[in-house]
C-alpha cells in the first residue's frame, strides 16, 4: 500500500543550494490535499556540500536523504531513489528546478481523471517566463534526415514539435527528464528508467517505452515549474561524447537494419559537416566514427568513495 501521493525524487551532485531551494519550493507550493515525501539522492557530492545540505535538511520528517559512493548518473541516481520511494506517483524533478504552483496536485489531479496516462510533465520555464524544453519528439529517419517540420508532414505524425507553445493538455512523445511524473505501478511495470544511460536519453527511452506499454504520454500546462539549466554540453568536451554515447545506445536500442543505418549516417553527415565550424569539431567526429565508445563514459572515470559512517 502506498504511504503517499507523491513522492518526489531528486539527485544532488555538488549543489546542495539548488536542492535546498527545491524542498522550500516544494513546501511552500503542495497543498494539503496531497501528501507527498521527498526522496533525495546525493551522488556521491563532495563531503562539505554532503554535510551542508543534511545540515540543512535535518529535521524534516518529510525528507529521507540517501547517500550514494558513486556518482551513478541521471538515471541510476534516481532509481536509487525509487528505491526508498512509497507515492502513489513519483515526480523526478532536476534539483535546479522550482515549484511555481502546486504542480504535483494538478498532475496528480490530471492522471487520476485519464485512466489513458502513463506520465506527465509540467510547463517548463526559464528565467525569462518563456518555454523552456518540455517536450519534443523521437528521433525517427525522416526527422534525422529533414528536420522535425518534414517528420510530421511526412510521417503524418500527430505529436508537437518541441517548437509549439501548446496552452492546453496534450499528447506528447517525449518529455523533458528534468520534470517527470509517473503512475508508480505503470514506471515499476516497465521496469524503469535504463541505468545503462549516464547522463542523457533516458527520457527518450522510457517514453517510448510507456507508449508501447499502451499508456499515454502528456504535456500538462497547468502544472508551472522553473528550471535553470545547467547549460549545453557542447561547451564541455566530455559532456558531449557522453552525450553521443547515450544516442548511440537509444538507437541501438530502438531501431534495427536500415532505420538504424539511415539514422547514424544522417549523424555523420551533420558531425562533418560541423567540422568546418566547430572547435573540438574533428574530435566529436573522429570519437563518433570509433563507435562512441560506452567504454569511455564518465561512468568509468571515477572510483568508489570510502564508506563513512
Amino acid at each position: 500500500m502506498n504511504s503517499v501521493d507523491v513522492s518526489f525524487i531528486t539527485v544532488n551532485y555538488n549543489s546542495s543550494a539548488h536542492t535546498a531551494a527545491l524542498v522550500e519550493s516544494i513546501r511552500t507550493h503542495v497543498s494539503d490535499g496531497t501528501t507527498y515525501e521527498i526522496v533525495i539522492v546525493d551522488n556521491a557530492s563532495e563531503a562539505e556540500d554532503y554535510n551542508r545540505l543534511q545540515s540543512t535538511l535535518e529535521g524534516s520528517p518529510s525528507v529521507k536523504l540517501v547517500r550514494n559512493r558513486i556518482n551513478s548518473g541521471f538515471a541510476g541516481g534516481n532509481m536509487l531513489g525509487v528505491n526508498v520511494a512509497s507515492g502513489r506517483y513519483y515526480f523526478f524533478i532536476n534539483n535546479d528546478c522550482l515549484l511555481l504552483n502546486d504542480a504535483a496536485s494538478r498532475l496528480r489531479e490530471f492522471m487520476e481523471s485519464h485512466p489513458d496516462a502513463g506520465a506527465l510533465t509540467a510547463k517548463i520555464t526559464d528565467e525569462n517566463g518563456n518555454f523552456s524544453s518540455s517536450y519534443k519528439q523521437f528521433p525517427s529517419v525522416v526527422k534525422q534526415w529533414f528536420g522535425n517540420s518534414a517528420h510530421r508532414v511526412l510521417s503524418k505524425n500527430r505529436f508537437p514539435s518541441n517548437k509549439a507553445r501548446l496552452e492546453l493538455p496534450t499528447q506528447v512523445e517525449v518529455i523533458s527528464g528534468s520534470c517527470m511524473f509517473f503512475d508508480a505501478d505503470v514506471f515499476c511495470a516497465i521496469g524503469g528508467l535504463d541505468t545503462v544511460f549516464f547522463l542523457y536519453c533516458e527520457e527518450e527511452d522510457i517514453c517510448r517505452r510507456v507508449w508501447n506499454s499502451g499508456r499515454a504520454v502528456y504535456f500538462l500546462p497547468s502544472a508551472e515549474v522553473f528550471h535553470e539549466g545547467g547549460g549545453s554540453s557542447g561547451n564541455n568536451p566530455a559532456l558531449e561524447k557522453e552525450f553521443y554515447i547515450s544516442y548511440n545506445l537509444l538507437i541501438d536500442k530502438h531501431f534495427q537494419g536500415v532505420a538504424r543505418i539511415l539514422i547514424k549516417t544522417a549523424l555523420f553527415f551533420k558531425l562533418l559537416r560541423r567540422t568546418a565550424t566547430k572547435k573540438r569539431g574533428w574530435a566529436i567526429f573522429a570519437f563518433f566514427l570509433r563507435g562512441a565508445p560506452i567504454k569511455e563514459s564518465l561512468r568509468y572515470k571515477q572510483t568508489i568513495q570510502a564508506s563513512r559512517p
